[in-house]
Formats: structure tokens, C-alpha cells, sequence
């Protein structure tokens, strides 16, 4: 006994409990049991048909969406990126800066101090170079005043 044999049994005997009548598989009653059941076959398959086509635009959204979600998210994430990069090298820039103004501070104290080191050494050379003299100008007069006595 097939399925749809099985079904028009059950419906005859759902009748009998039902409404006390009984139905041959050949009454008319039963051509409009058998439409019904081969409509709501058609109406079943036209619903899924179309429960698939649903399906597929949802997910064609679904997927617009995630694409569109993933470009702005890119874009934000590139943005603050450049922000990122831009205050980086400011900070950079304001850093360098502050240690090339200590350099400069540093050689030009190193500078000074080596300048004042050199006019020491200047002025030390000149007495040298007087006491010399002087030196030298004693040993003449010496040497003058033994030749001439």
C-alpha cells in the first residue's frame, strides 16, 4: 500500500469517526480530498520556492552588508591610523627639537668653558713668553757684566 493509498484511508475512516458516514475511494467527496491534498502539494513546493529566493536575497544582503560593514570599518581603522601616524610624528618633531636645543645648550656651555680655558691658556703663555724675556734680557746683562769686568 503506498503512501497516498495510506492517506485516503485514513481520511475515509477520519470521516466515519467523524461525521458517521461512510466514504468509498470512488465518492465524489474524495476528488476534492485529492485536490486539496495535490494543492497543498503545489502550495508547499511554491513555498518553498520562494522561501529559497527569500533565503538567497537575505543572504545577498547579509553579505552587502558585512562587505559595507568591513569597507567603513576599514576606512575608520585607515583614519585613525593617520591620526595615529600625524600625532606620532609631531611628538616626534617636538621631541627632536627639545634634544637638539639641549645639544646646542650643552656645546655652547662646552664652548664657553673651552674658551675660557684657551684665554687661561693664552694669558699663561703670554707671562711665559714675558718671563722669558726677562729671563733672557738677565742673562744678557750676566753675561755683559762678567765680559766686561
Amino acid at each position: 500500500m503506498s503512501a497516498a493509498e495510506r492517506k485516503l484511508d485514513e481520511a475515509i475512516q477520519h470521516i466515519a469517526s467523524v461525521h458517521g458516514i461512510v466514504v468509498s475511494k470512488d465518492d465524489p467527496v474524495m476528488i476534492l480530498h485529492t485536490l486539496n491534498e495535490r494543492l497543498l502539494q503545489d502550495s508547499k513546493a511554491a513555498q518553498q520556492d520562494l522561501l529559497d529566493n527569500f533565503k538567497g536575497e537575505i543572504e545577498l544582503i547579509i553579505s552587502e552588508l558585512s562587505m559595507a560593514a568591513k569597507n567603513h570599518s576599514d576606512r575608520v581603522l585607515n583614519s585613525t591610523l593617520e591620526t595615529s601616524k600625524t600625532a606620532i610624528a609631531h611628538v616626534m618633531e617636538e621631541q627632536s627639537n627639545i634634544i637638539i636645543e639641549r645639544w646646542k645648550a650643552d656645546l655652547n656651555a662646552g664652548f664657553h668653558e673651552a674658551s675660557k680655558t684657551m684665554a687661561t691658556a693664552r694669558q699663561t703663555a703670554i707671562l711665559n713668553i714675558i718671563a722669558s724675556f726677562i729671563t733672557s734680557i738677565s742673562a744678557v746683562i750676566i753675561l755683559y757684566v762678567f765680559l766686561t769686568m
